[in-house]
């Protein structure tokens, strides 16, 4: 694992997150201090982006509505006749 003051990472920034896609974690310090990590997505790095009714519902009825799985959905993905993934 690579440490690396913010000053030289802003300036390095690119190479930093090619690096980091590649399978490096890059730990940012300010100060000496680390404040953050750069590192990989994972292979199947899907967004969290249900808002708090969608989660309920699903939480609820097991189901998630359409727009949900849209704003989820990866392509490919399929939703089956029972409304599940």
């Amino acid at each position: 694992m690579t440490t690396l003051p913010l000053a030289q990472a802003r300036s390095e920034f690119f190479e930093m997150v090619e690096r980091a896609a590649s399978g490096e974690r890059i730990i940012l310090t300010n100060r000496g201090i680390p404040r953050a990590m750069l590192g990989p997505l994972p292979d199947d790095a899907r967004p969290a982006l249900l808002s708090g009714e969608q989660a309920m519902d699903i939480f609820l009825h097991h189901q998630m509505d359409s727009a949900a799985w849209s704003d989820i959905r990866f392509p490919g993905d399929a939703i089956g006749a029972d409304g599940l993934g």
